[in-house]
């Protein structure tokens, strides 16, 4: 009989133990980012003050703010003394003069010593207060030609990307070239700003990988055949970095590729920054070798991250012309394919992507300066 009396005062003495420890609490904060670096307060406290010596470890976690670029980071022990409530956590955000979406992150709270952390993460909202200053100069194409009808344009207005024109591809695994990106759906690699779709790369860690960056493809939903494609962009540069907008044969899943055909509109790798590259990739079915037929255009002056240049195609039966700001710079016909099947004449989707590392730009090294992006100002097909 006494024993059984021992089970539930131990219940009841937990029960208190438990009842007493306080909780801890806080806000979600805004805040402007500056032109400068500013350390930023971020208050809790506990709901009652500690019956007992209290802590909890804290971590500053980028959403679409990241860590080195927009915050200093930090890992650190908060504490509490018995009978204490208040405590605060401080940190530097990293201000500039360059126009950015609003980003977030994330003060989030774990490991807890005598205190209780219902919500162990608070968001910090990091206000843009520099105005849009973007440099949309460069060239410009018209929207009509003799001869031809605008059967599809896409102009990324709005805030976001159209789910009945896109797909967002992501993962790692090299992507068949030995690249180190990881491609996501995030609003750090890819978002719709000022009549854009931008796509950048970032040095981060996610997945296993280094870096981040995204892919986006109108497979199944916007597919094409022949006509003038112009595609008006700003790309980005350094070692490494691989920016493509280029297009697949949408029967790619019946017959693999290089049977399905591949066509480049643009390419770019970044060492070459002054470059870009049009090419067209042909194969037998279930080789998974192609073989290939590529042109380079080379700028005069300056390099493709400087102002906005369009990459155009004409696209007719047996015969691929490629274009730079409406200099013709290549062409793949099918005698150039001969004796092997011409792989060009069927329907194919958009594809535009940024990659890192790979086979053909090799990885980036010390001189690579990150987050880099491609800006895509406009995609118009004409039939």
């Amino acid at each position: 009989m006494r024993n059984l009396m021992l089970i539930p005062t131990a219940l009841v003495l937990f029960a208190c133990r438990t009842a007493d420890v306080p909780v801890l609490v806080g806000e979600d904060l805004r805040m402007t980012e500056g032109d400068s670096n500013r350390e930023l307060v971020f208050p809790v406290h506990l709901n009652a003050p500690a019956p007992r010596a209290a802590s909890v470890k804290v971590e500053l976690i980028g959403q679409t703010a990241t860590a080195g670029e927009d915050f200093t980071p930090l890992s650190s022990t908060l504490s509490w003394d018995k009978g204490a409530e208040d405590a605060e956590v401080r940190f530097t955000v990293l201000g500039d003069t360059d126009y950015e979406d609003d980003e977030t992150m994330w003060v989030a709270f774990s490991q807890p010593s005598e205190v209780l952390i219902p919500n162990p993460f608070f968001t910090v909202t990091i206000e843009n207060d520099d105005p849009y200053s973007g440099n949309d100069s460069g060239y410009v194409t018209p929207t009509s030609y003799p001869g031809y009808a605008l059967v599809w344009n896409e102009e990324f207005e709005g805030a976001s990307l159209n789910s009945d024109h896109w797909n967002y591809e992501t993962g790692a695994g090299g992507w068949g070239n030995n690249e180190l990106q990881h491609y996501r759906n995030d609003p750090s690699n890819i978002r719709v700003e000022n009549g854009r779709m931008i796509v950048t790369a970032r040095k981060e860690q996610f997945g296993g990988s280094e870096y981040t960056s995204a892919r986006l493809t109108t497979k199944g939903k916007k597919e094409f055949q022949y006509g003038r494609i112009d595609i008006r962009a700003k790309l980005p540069k350094g070692q490494g970095i691989w920016p493509a907008l280029w297009m697949l044969g949408a029967n790619i899943s019946q017959v693999g590729w290089p049977a399905c055909g591949e066509t480049d509109i643009m390419e770019l790798v970044g060492h070459e920054p002054h470059k870009v590259h049009g090419t067209t990739h042909w194969g037998v079915q279930g080789s998974g070798v192609s073989t290939y037929r590529a042109g380079t255009y080379t700028l005069q002056q300056g390099d493709f991250s400087d102002a906005y240049h369009v990459f155009s195609i004409i696209w007719v039966q047996d015969n691929i012309r490629f274009y730079v700001d409406d200099q013709l710079f290549h062409t793949v016909s099918v005698s150039h394919v001969s004796p092997s099947t011409y792989r060009h004449n069927a329907p194919i989707f958009f594809i535009a992507n940024v990659a890192v590392g790979g086979n053909w730009p090799g990885s980036p090294d010390a001189t690579t300066v990150f987050p880099q992006s491609m800006y895509v100002d406009y995609i118009r097909v004409f039939q």
